[in-house]
C-alpha cells in the first residue's frame, strides 16, 4: 500500500460505489453556472478561478481499487484548463450556451485518471457571461460549490477594487480524511450501525409516486422561484406548529405523499451536511450523507401533529446521521443494486448562497444535480426568492406528471398554512380546491 495514498471518506465511497455500478455513466457529474452581468474583467476572473481550483485537493484526487480496498491519491499536476467560448453571435445565446453545457455533461467519468472537473467562461454578450463549473459528485457537494464560488468572488472583487487579496484558504483534504477514519474506527460508528439496523429491518418498502425505474443519466426538472415573502410565511407557519421550518417542510412533503399515494408510512431521504464542528466545514469536498426519515401518517390528526412528529424524528436521527447511506445499503444486503431505502430525497439548503463579484450582478443557475434515482426536492432561500425545485427520473415521470406533482406540493404547503390544525383529510380536500 503506497504511503501517498489515502482511504476514502464515507461520502466519497458512496459516490465511488455508485459510479462503479455504471462505469461509463455521466450521471454523477454536477454543475453550476454563475451568470455575471456587467463589465467583467476576464483576465482577473480567470486568475481567481485557476488559483482557487488549483488549491482544492478534492478536485485533483485519483481513485483506485488496489485489491486491499479503494484508495485515493493527489495528482501533483493540479491542472486547471480555462477555455472560453463565445455564443454572443448566436440567435439565442442562452440556449446555445445551455446546449454546450449539456453536451459537456454527457461524457464518461474516469475516477482513476481524471479529470474530476471542468470549468469554462461562456460569453453571451458584451456584458453578460457565464462562469461554468462541472465536478464529479465524489469531489464536491452543493456546499462545496458555494465555498469555491465565495472564494473566487472574494479574490476577483479584491483584485478589481485594488485591495489586498484575502489570504488563501486551506482546502487540504487530508485532515477531513483523518477525521473520517477516526469516526470509522470509533465505538460511535458501531452504535450508529445498531441504531440504523434496528430501524431499517422494521421498515416497510419505501413509497414512491411512480414505479421505480433504472437510474437515468439525466434528470427531468421542474424549477420554480417563489417570492421571498413565502419563506417568511413558511417560518411563521412552522412557529404556529411549534417546530422549525425544516420539520414543517418535511411534514408538508409527507402529507403530499400521503395524498398522492394513500400510504400511511412515508420515508423521505434527508440530505444532511455533517459539517458543523468538523474539519470539512471550510473544505470543498463531498461531505453530504442521506438518511432515511420515516413518518407514520394519521389521517385523522392535524398537520401540526404531523409537523411535531417530524421534529421529534429529526431529533432522534441527528445523533446518528454520520453513519453513511452506502454502509446502510451494504448492511441490508443491497450493495451492487439500485434498490433504495427511501422515496423522494429532500435537500434543504438553509445556508447563505449570496456572493458578490464587485461591479457585477451575479446569479447562480443550477445546471445538473447529478444522478436522480426517483425524485429529488431542493428548497433553498435565496437573496431574491425561495427556490423550490424537483428533479426526477425521466423514465418514471413525464413532464406533465412532474408539473402536476410540483403544483400539488405547493398547494399542500399553502393549505397547511391556512389551517394547520385541520385533519389531513380536510387538508387534502383544500388541496383539491387549490390545485
Amino acid at each position: 500500500m503506497s504511503a501517498d495514498t489515502r482511504p476514502l471518506t464515507a461520502p466519497q465511497y458512496g459516490m465511488w460505489a455508485g459510479q462503479r455500478m455504471e462505469p461509463d455513466s455521466p450521471a454523477f457529474w454536477t454543475a453550476e453556472a454563475i451568470e455575471l452581468r456587467g463589465p467583467l474583467d476576464v483576465a482577473t476572473l480567470g486568475h481567481a478561478v485557476i488559483d482557487t481550483l488549483r488549491r482544492c485537493d478534492a478536485l485533483h484526487m485519483r481513485y483506485r481499487d488496489d485489491g486491499d480496498g479503494v484508495r485515493q491519491r493527489l495528482d501533483p499536476a493540479r491542472a486547471v484548463a480555462w477555455p472560453q467560448h463565445d455564443f454572443s453571435g448566436e440567435a439565442d445565446p442562452w440556449r446555445a450556451a445551455e446546449a454546450w453545457m449539456r453536451a459537456d455533461l454527457d461524457r464518461p467519468a474516469r475516477l482513476g485518471s481524471g479529470p474530476l472537473f471542468a470549468t469554462a467562461l461562456l460569453r453571451l454578450g458584451p456584458q453578460r457571461h457565464l462562469w461554468y463549473l462541472r465536478a464529479h459528485h465524489i469531489a464536491l457537494d452543493g456546499f462545496a460549490y458555494l465555498l469555491l464560488i465565495h472564494r473566487v468572488a472574494a479574490v476577483y472583487s479584491a483584485a478589481v477594487d485594488g485591495r489586498e487579496i484575502p489570504a488563501a484558504r486551506d482546502f487540504a483534504l487530508a485532515p477531513v480524511i483523518d477525521e473520517a477514519e477516526s469516526y470509522r474506527q470509533s465505538p460511535q460508528r458501531a452504535r450508529d450501525r445498531d441504531f440504523w439496523m434496528a430501524r431499517l429491518q422494521a421498515a416497510p418498502t419505501p413509497v414512491t409516486l411512480a414505479p421505480l425505474q433504472p437510474p437515468s443519466d439525466v434528470a427531468r426538472s421542474e424549477r420554480h422561484r417563489l417570492p421571498l415573502s413565502q419563506y417568511a410565511r413558511w417560518q411563521a407557519g412552522a412557529r404556529e406548529c411549534g417546530v422549525d421550518w425544516g420539520a414543517w417542510l418535511i411534514a408538508g412533503i409527507a402529507a403530499w405523499m400521503h395524498r398522492a399515494s394513500g400510504a400511511t408510512s412515508i420515508c423521505i431521504g434527508l440530505l444532511v451536511m455533517n459539517r458543523l464542528g468538523s474539519r470539512a466545514l471550510g473544505v470543498p469536498c463531498m461531505g453530504m450523507n442521506v438518511v432515511p426519515l420515516q413518518l407514520r401518517i394519521d389521517p385523522d390528526a392535524g398537520f401540526d401533529t404531523l409537523a411535531r412528529g417530524a421534529s421529534a424524528e429529526l431529533a432522534r436521527l441527528r445523533p446518528h446521521q454520520r453513519y453513511n447511506y452506502e454502509w446502510m445499503r451494504e448492511d441490508m444486503g443491497l450493495a451492487g443494486s439500485h434498490a433504495q431505502l427511501y422515496g423522494p430525497v429532500l435537500n434543504l439548503m438553509p445556508f447563505d448562497r449570496g456572493f458578490r463579484f464587485s461591479g457585477l450582478e451575479a446569479k447562480a443557475h443550477p445546471v445538473s444535480v447529478g444522478s436522480v434515482e426517483d425524485m429529488d426536492i431542493t428548497v433553498s432561500p435565496l437573496p431574491d426568492g425561495l427556490r423550490v425545485d424537483i428533479e426526477a427520473n425521466p423514465a418514471a415521470y413525464d413532464a406533465a406528471t412532474l408539473g402536476r406533482h410540483h403544483r400539488d406540493l405547493l398547494a399542500t404547503l399553502d393549505a397547511a398554512l391556512d389551517d394547520p390544525r385541520a385533519p389531513l383529510a380536510r387538508l387534502h380536500a383544500t388541496v383539491e380546491a387549490i390545485a
